[in-house]
């Protein structure tokens, strides 16, 4: 697979960023608020340039880092999960289906962006390399 450099500073700073504008959309009930940080994610998913944080964080502090090698697959596959699962409970939100549900599960799901952000632990990357494997053992 390609690989990309990337600074992982920027990267959980990214993370971060995610994180507390849904924690915000949450605390103030804005489904609005879930939709930008699903889109926002999403973009971030179809290319790095794309992710506003990370852009923004790398331009600052590009010279005050190293940057790391990383599959771009599993980067994008973990931005995509993380925007899906971000629309769906937008959806939820805004066809009124299970509303105190979804404040429910996005506040599971902000929690799953900070265990990645601040732990290093991504459920959404441990999904890619088992798929990736479990493809990889089918296609010998």
């Amino acid at each position: 697979m390609r690989q990309c450099l990337i600074y992982n500073g920027s990267l959980k700073f990214s993370r971060a960023t995610y994180g507390v504008l849904l924690l915000i959309a949450v605390l103030i009930h804005s489904p609005w608020l879930v939709l930008a940080v699903a889109i926002l994610t999403i973009l971030g998913a179809f290319s790095l340039k794309l992710n506003i944080p990370y852009q923004l964080h790398a331009s600052i502090f590009k010279k005050k880092s190293n940057p790391t090698l990383k599959e771009l697959g599993e980067l994008n596959f973990v931005a995509a999960a993380t925007g899906i699962l971000l629309f769906v409970g937008f959806a939820l939100l805004y066809f009124n289906k299970f509303v105190d549900f979804a404040w429910i599960y996005l506040l599971i799901v902000d929690a799953m962006i900070f265990l990645a952000c601040f732990v290093g632990f991504c459920v959404a990357t441990l999904m890619y390399i088992f798929f990736k494997n479990y493809l990889a053992k089918n296609n010998s």
